[in-house]
């Protein structure tokens, strides 16, 4: 979105499309990783935070269908001179690899709502939704255009996994933190033994992401999308420092009932997710250029 607006001669209409695929991507991915977050440790959650969650993990899906129909709307109406009511581009664009990918995500997150309804009983469509969502990103952008094919696909579905459960756990966590007590410190210290796997997960297939897609180091500081991506590895390191802080300073003195713990732990998720929306924002900002340069 930045980088359109500081071209020489900025699109109104591009910047907006942007702007809805920040919205498309954390709605559905948080969607995700709320659904995540209640098959993994909803057993440990408050039953009052459970309930809350539902209804959080169902907005979301509505904001995930509507921000991630009205992208494609926006991609119609770039297609069409502006013009978001044109059938013939509409049948183009349902069968585009952009059209494709959105109703993949359509379907996952229909399967993720239904499960969030219907309640533990439906895990397997949970399931089933949370990896469409992710699943749903290979159909589309960089990982379509360059090879090894396969590889770079899973290493997404891997990737995108651990991002909706990183980012997915932040509100529940938030909400644990408040209530503090001895089970938000069960809660959240068994999210942080899982959260080591799953965030070394995380680094390792985004680093080979990077690796294949990029191909040279100077790309990085000579690439729009470089530059973006060093952003955003700056930004995931300022997360994984917020990780350290919560699980070895934060979490022991929640669990220990200092006063205030709960309190501090919750401002300081806070200004993790803060955090968090930055990096959707610098991923959606290499998702609008090349991994090798324009050219």
């Amino acid at each position: 979105m930045i980088l359109e607006v500081l071209r020489p001669e900025p699109e109104l209409l591009r910047a907006t499309a942007a702007a809805l695929r920040i919205a498309y991507y954390v709605a559905s991915l948080g969607a995700a990783g709320l659904a995540i977050f209640s098959l993994g440790f909803g057993t440990l959650q408050d039953p009052r935070d459970v309930a809350a969650g539902r209804q959080v993990t169902l907005g979301m899906v509505v904001i995930g269908l509507a921000a991630s129909g009205a992208w494609l709307a926006s991609q119609v109406a770039l297609a069409s001179d502006g013009d978001v009511l044109d059938v013939e581009i509409w049948g183009v664009m349902l069968t585009s690899r952009p059209g494709i990918s959105v109703m993949i995500t359509w379907a996952g997150l229909l399967a993720i709502g239904l499960a969030t309804w219907v309640g533990r009983s439906a895990v397997i469509l949970g399931a089933v939704g949370i990896l469409a969502v992710a699943g749903s990103f290979t159909a589309v952008g960089h990982t379509t255009q360059h090879q090894p094919r396969v590889l770079l696909a899973a290493a997404l579905v891997v990737h995108l996994l651990a991002v909706a459960f990183w980012a997915g756990s932040l509100w529940p966590l938030a909400l644990a933190s408040k209530r503090g007590g001895a089970t938000a410190a069960r809660l959240i210290e068994g999210w942080a033994r899982a959260a080591g796997w799953i965030v070394s997960g995380l680094v390792l297939a985004g680093a080979l992401l990077a690796w294949l897609l990029v191909g040279r180091l100077d790309a990085l500081v000579t690439t729009p999308y470089g530059i973006a991506l060093l952003t955003k590895v700056s930004l995931v390191g300022v997360l994984l420092g917020f990780a350290a802080w919560h699980r070895f300073r934060l979490t022991p003195a929640l669990a220990a009932d200092a006063p205030g713990a709960g309190a501090r732990l919750a401002a300081s998720i806070a200004w993790e997710t803060a955090v968090m929306l930055l990096v959707f924002w610098a991923v959606s900002e290499m998702t609008s250029t090349s991994p090798q340069g324009e050219g």
